[in-house]
């Protein structure tokens, strides 16, 4: 069987869509390679649920998550693709990608009685910095960090962390510059189309056969909020490999649950708020007005008055209005309150 190849770093990036699960790995036998396929896709689609279910919900409700039978997965996929099919006599191997029904999934976790968060957050530059007796690693092709980064599973949640790639041409700035100060670093990442950059340090602190010990040190620079002051973590594995995989797994899991404590949405919760929306054109309006009727929090939008440059629209949507201002922002739409009065409008590139 052909070896799969290694993702390219930073360059693929996680399906816009909450709802659809993706290259799903699977891996089945039977008596011939066409028998083993139903029953690969059979289990991908299960997998594919979980890894849904635990993107939406918050850690602490993983013990109460619905459990996936051949009725209720018939009900809430909508489809599925398959790439990467490999074939031996009795063996199928290949990667799934699962379409949800995003009623279908919403509807299940309101019956549950679960909360949950399918806002995305926008890309957030991840840079990774190891650092062990033989010197510093950031920018090099053979930085072990970033290849724990590159490998983890279930990378396609709702905080999309983009690995920064090696740069061995050595045009990208110095470590010690890059570090200098939060605005060198922001502005680094700016260039790169990022608001938010995340420096995590590994440090090799013990390497005794079977006994790995690496010290991670996240570090944010930019506007988002939830990314400051992410806690010191001590991986432990037997292998470096396992120490640093297991290092950027839970990172990346803490990353998420800040997320979605600040996004999780009670849908028994509901708001109202008018607005002013202020716009240049009328381009400008029309997406303004796409994007506030795209939005899954918001229940309905009614245009109180409409002119040539601003409007005055009423707002139902679930949740706080926190919550509300926090979705619309990943959309490039700010809402803030200024003097008393909620102000709406797209954000100036």
């Amino acid at each position: 069987m052909a070896q799969t190849l290694a993702q390219t770093p930073g360059q693929t990036p996680p399906p816009a869509d909450p709802f659809t699960v993706a290259k799903v790995p699977v891996d089945a036998s039977a008596d011939s390679a066409a028998a083993a396929r139903p029953i690969a896709i059979a289990e991908g689609e299960r997998r594919a649920f979980t890894l849904l279910l635990r993107r939406l919900t918050l850690p602490e409700d993983a013990d109460r998550l619905p459990r996936a039978s051949e009725t209720l997965l018939n009900q809430i996929i909508s489809g599925f693709e398959i790439g990467d099919e490999r074939t031996s006599a009795t063996r199928y191997i290949a990667t799934i990608t699962v379409q949800f029904r995003a009623d279908a999934v919403r509807r299940l976790l309101q019956d549950s009685r679960l909360v949950y968060s399918e806002t995305r957050s926008r890309p957030i530059l991840l840079v990774p910095v190891w650092q062990s007796p033989d010197g510093n690693r950031l920018w090099e092709a053979d930085n072990p960090w970033r290849d724990a980064w590159l490998r983890r599973p279930e990378a396609d949640g709702l905080v999309p962390l983009s690995v920064a790639p090696a740069d061995p041409s050595g045009t990208a700035p110095p470590l010690d510059r890059l570090l200098g100060s939060a605005d060198q670093l922001l502005a680094f990442a700016r260039q790169r189309g990022f608001d938010d950059v995340v420096v995590v340090s590994a440090t090799l602190q013990q390497q005794d056969p079977g006994n790995v010990r690496v010290e991670i040190y996240p570090y944010h620079a930019g506007t988002a909020d939830f990314l400051d002051r992410l806690d010191t973590y001590q991986s432990v594995g037997g292998t470096l490999e396992e120490a640093l995989t297991g290092g950027a797994i839970e990172i990346a899991r803490r990353i998420e649950a800040r997320w979605k404590r600040l996004t999780v949405v009670d849908l028994q919760k509901q708001g109202q708020l008018s607005a002013a929306a202020s716009f240049a054109s009328l381009a400008e309006w029309t997406k303004l007005r796409g994007t506030l009727g795209a939005l899954p929090l918001i229940r309905k939008v009614e245009v109180l008055r409409l002119s040539h440059r601003d409007a005055q629209v009423l707002i139902d949507y679930y949740g706080e209005p926190g919550q509300l201002s926090v979705a619309l922002a990943q959309r490039d739409v700010q809402l803030d309150q200024r003097d008393g009065y909620w102000v709406l409008q797209g954000r100036k590139p």
